[in-house]
């Protein structure tokens, strides 16, 4: 909950201090939350491209990865 109270807190500073028409406030306020999910889309996206272009490389880290979780937890 406190996310997205701080969220809105931080919608409603941006809202008030933009010098945009309200149309353009408002857009901005509802598209920001697309930030990190379009991260995330990218960064998969790379890491897939770099599985099918250095495939022993990459399984590799990935068989490395699983071994410190495995060994960690």
């Amino acid at each position: 909950m406190l996310p997205l109270l701080i969220y809105a807190i931080g919608v409603l500073i941006g809202l008030a201090v933009m010098r945009d028409p309200w149309r353009s406030r408002l857009a901005t306020a509802l598209m920001w939350p697309l930030g990190p999910i379009a991260f995330v889309v990218v960064v998969t996206m790379m890491l897939t491209a770099a599985a099918i272009v250095w495939p022993l490389p990459v399984l590799g880290m990935a068989a490395l990865l699983g071994a410190l979780v495995w060994f960690v937890t």
